[in-house]
């Protein structure tokens, strides 16, 4: 069976694969590992391989972002295609059936018909916790929410719960921070007043000296992590982390196999921008702590990066995205931890109920205690 090839965005075989004939027997040398020469297989011929003319470089980000591998959808899994949701726009590879959408459980899906190259991940974290696990929680975490309505069990029994991969950015960066700010010195000073009495009385009061300051700060960033998805709140988002990222493994397609992957909806430029905000604050820690003084104000400052690196992977996740009164509720479990989070609607009967049975109680406790306090008199 010949070797399968990869296709590029144009339709056409990427020029990747070269053979290097035996000058001696003319069969197809191989790479021996450990050395700097190619080897016949049959007659032990040696090629040594010529040094490039270039010396190896690490590429800027612009150039990775440009030279990123892509390929089709359909070579990305096994039966992969993609769909898009009429409802929210998100672009799902399924590899499966697919009767709604994964994030807002909107029936109206579409294939789409174009094979169109996606971005391939470098890496992913595979599944830990089972399909089975994760409903169980779902439905104990709807049935212990108190002031949701009465009928949302009964909805969320009929809900699905899927398995979707989100994709995900990680950046590296260093960065040089030049800053001009102010250093608060405390010192104290003593003071006379006059006391409730008439008699002066003396006190310490602390004040501030303000110097101006100037400096710079270099800071390096390691991992910053950047949701590529749209589809689901950031505040859903930011509580399935922290993620186990030192057990990532190479991409493999049949990881994929069975689950859903939504395609990246922020692009690399997109993430980093998204990443400078979450520098933010260790860079403005970092000129504190060099301005030193009691205090600190930063006037300006402005910030490079530098050696900028970024990895694209996906992560697991279980989600069931539920409808009540045309609002659209998720559910979302960690799929590697089985940390459960969600959202769900409240019930302003049961908050009525609750907020009267408060005031009554509240009541009753005022009139006991003035019941017992003149019965004591």
């Amino acid at each position: 069976m010949p070797e399968p090839t990869a296709i590029n965005e144009s339709g056409q075989e990427p020029a990747l694969h070269h053979e290097f004939p035996c000058n001696s027997c003319g069969a197809k040398l191989h790479f021996k590992p450990g050395t700097e020469s190619l080897t016949c297989p049959y007659c032990g011929a040696h090629q040594v391989i010529a040094a490039p003319s270039q010396p190896v470089v690490e590429r800027s980000f612009d150039e990775a972002m440009q030279a990123i591998r892509r390929c089709p959808v359909t070579q990305l899994a096994a039966a992969g295609r993609e769909i898009q949701c009429q409802g929210c726009g998100a672009v799902t590879l399924v590899t499966g059936h697919a009767e709604a959408c994964p994030f807002c459980d909107s029936p109206l899906v579409v294939p789409v018909s174009e094979d169109r190259a996606t971005i391939v991940p470098d890496s992913l974290l595979p599944f830990a916790v089972e399909h089975k696990q994760a409903s169980d929680s779902f439905h104990k975490w709807v049935a212990s929410r108190w002031f949701a309505p009465n009928d949302l069990s009964k909805r969320a029994r009929r809900s699905r719960v899927e398995g979707v991969y989100l994709p995900y950015y990680t950046y590296d960066a260093e960065t040089y921070s030049p800053y001009r700010g102010q250093r608060g010195t405390h010192y104290y000073v003593t003071e006379s007043y006059t006391d409730s009495e008439g008699k002066r009385q003396t006190r310490q009061v602390r004040k501030t000296r303000w110097n101006s300051v100037s400096g710079s700060v270099y800071v390096s960033f390691d991992d910053i992590l950047i949701c590529a998805s749209t589809s689901l709140p950031d505040k859903l988002i930011r509580k399935l982390e922290p993620w186990d990222l030192q057990a990532l493994r190479s991409f493999e397609p049949a990881f994929l196999s069975g689950f859903m992957a939504e395609r990246a909806a922020v692009d690399l430029e997109q993430g980093f921008d998204q990443a400078k905000v979450e520098m933010r604050p260790g860079i403005e820690r970092a000129i504190r702590r060099d301005i030193g003084g009691d205090e600190q104000r930063i006037s300006s400052y402005s910030t490079s990066h530098s050696e900028v690196t970024f990895k694209l992977f996906l992560l697991p996740l279980w989600l069931s995205s539920y409808r009540y009164h045309d609002k659209v509720y998720h559910f979302v479990v960690n799929a590697r931890t089985g940390e459960p989070v969600g959202e769900r609607p409240y019930s302003a009967i049961k908050i009525a109920l609750a907020v009267v049975a408060g005031i009554v109680l509240l009541a009753a406790a005022v009139f006991a205690y003035q019941y017992f306090s003149s019965a004591v008199d």
